[in-house]
């Protein structure tokens, strides 16, 4: 699809200070914004969910049985086959099999994508960045900067650490309750006694309203007396931030009651315990994109860091990704925005082809991406390939077929793949923030897949 490009190219220090100055436009007319004096953003949204510790694809998207005269490499395998949904090969254990045939036609898998890593922070930097070095944003930064650098929630993070590359400032929240703090500032959180809502202003809105005018005045004296450009720019963040209850507005309509917020989970695998706040943070992000104030998001579902009792946790882990995942769509299909959606899940890195003394698996530099989206023309497809032992395979970057004088996936292809496909390679390239001379893969190609129609289990080769 042809795009064209900007008449003039601006610095990164350019696009910021004009995104902070549009922002504050966008808010402010004499210091009395109104909530209906900018459009919600009602286009694409990306969501970014980290499988944090390092997931194991092996039981998941990716399964392998056990080869005579190598190491186990997994249990599952020792009374059960992979099975297949479509196009998609996947382990028989947690949920997989009601996920798979769920969403299956939604998703595309990458397997065999190298990282090249064991280290968790460089891993989780390359799976969200497409960069193994500091400096480049992640895929919701640049998604965010480019389509609404002038929404105040434009890129939120409710789980993980922000990566963008200096596009973009990010809004982080714990809870939803502390979102909900935000939007609603003057009123405190409701009080059930006796089923009496007790809910009541923290101060008067009249007493708000004068301390808000105060220091518009103050303001304004302070812009008038100033010479320097980050002084005033300062001001004018200041100014826009002062308004940001009332461009909230929209999502302080929206937002549940405490009943109705997706509490935080707990489950038990083996002697562990497994916390996961997954679904509240997906309510979360949801919520911000239905309002239109902003359209990307980084969510996380930690506890994959299995150097023992891997089988259980794992199963635990991937149980609840599914039920996490089914929470997800449904709910954004009831709030009327499920086709506008693009999630991104990736990992760290894989783990190992074997078990250790503590029948864990440690760090592996081969994992897997899935990338969903409703009724996608591209979905249930496999890209990408390993062997019996979890290496990864050379494929060809036009073809996808296994080729040995091919290339390895690395997330910096699946990355650039996403930016051509969202429309955002042109922009990063301006901002100078591209990922170089990495090979362009037409992995959103429908017609391309590394195997066709049935897995290599399915037909017998391994």
């Amino acid at each position: 699809m042809f795009r064209r490009r900007p008449r003039y190219k601006l610095s990164r220090r350019q696009f910021v200070e004009n995104s902070l100055l549009g922002a504050f436009l966008a808010t402010s007319h004499s210091h009395l914004s109104h909530a209906d004096s900018y459009s919600p953003y009602e286009g694409q949204c990306v969501v970014s969910l980290t499988l944090n510790g390092g997931a194991d694809p092996t039981q998941f998207c990716d399964p392998k049985t056990n080869t005579p005269g190598e190491k186990r490499i997994n249990n599952w395998a020792e009374r059960d086959q992979p099975r297949q949904a479509g196009n998609i090969t996947f382990a028989p254990v947690a949920d997989n099999q009601w996920l798979l045939e769920q969403f299956g036609s939604d998703m595309l898998v990458i397997n065999g994508v190298d990282y090249g890593t064991n280290s968790h922070t460089t891993g989780i930097m390359f799976s969200k960045t497409g960069s193994n070095t500091e400096g480049k944003p992640a895929v919701t930064a640049l998604h965010a900067a480019e389509r609404t650098a002038d929404q105040p929630l434009a890129y939120s993070i409710f789980a993980g650490v922000a990566r963008t590359g200096g596009l973009i400032s990010y809004n982080q929240f714990s809870s939803l309750s502390k979102l909900r703090a935000l939007a609603r500032p003057y009123q405190q959180d409701s009080l059930y006694i006796a089923g009496v809502d007790t809910s009541r202003l923290k101060r008067s809105r009249d007493e708000l309203d004068t301390i808000s005018t105060l220091g518009d005045v103050e303001a304004e004296w302070r812009e008038a007396s100033t010479r320097s450009v980050r002084q005033w720019l300062s001001l004018q963040r200041y100014q826009a931030s002062s308004n940001l209850a009332e461009r909230l507005a929209p999502l302080g309509s929206l937002l549940p009651a405490d009943g109705d917020i997706m509490p935080s989970e707990e489950f038990r695998a083996g002697g562990d315990k497994v916390y996961s706040s997954l679904k509240q943070q997906m309510q979360s992000t949801l919520l911000v994109f239905k309002s239109g104030l902003g359209s990307a998001a980084d969510i996380e579902l930690g506890g994959f860091d299995t150097h023992d009792n891997h089988d259980a946790q794992h199963e635990v882990l991937y149980t609840h990704l599914a039920d996490a995942l089914g929470f997800f769509w449904d709910y954004a299909e009831e709030l009327g925005i499920a086709d506008r959606i693009l999630l991104v899940i990736g990992s760290d890195f894989g783990r190992t082809n074997f078990y250790n003394d503590g029948e864990g698996k440690d760090h592996w530099p081969v994992g897997s991406y899935i990338i969903m989206e409703r009724n996608a023309s591209w979905g249930n497809r496999v890209v990408g390939l390993t062997d019996e032992l979890h290496f990864a395979k050379r494929i060809n970057p036009s073809t996808l077929r296994e080729d040995r004088n091919g290339i390895l996936i690395t997330p910096a292809h699946v990355h650039k793949a996403l930016q051509e496909y969202l429309g955002l390679d042109l922009f990063a390239d301006d901002m100078g923030l591209s990922l170089g001379e990495v090979e362009s893969l037409p992995l959103f190609d429908s017609s391309l897949q590394s195997v066709d129609g049935l897995s290599p289990y399915a037909r017998g080769i391994w």
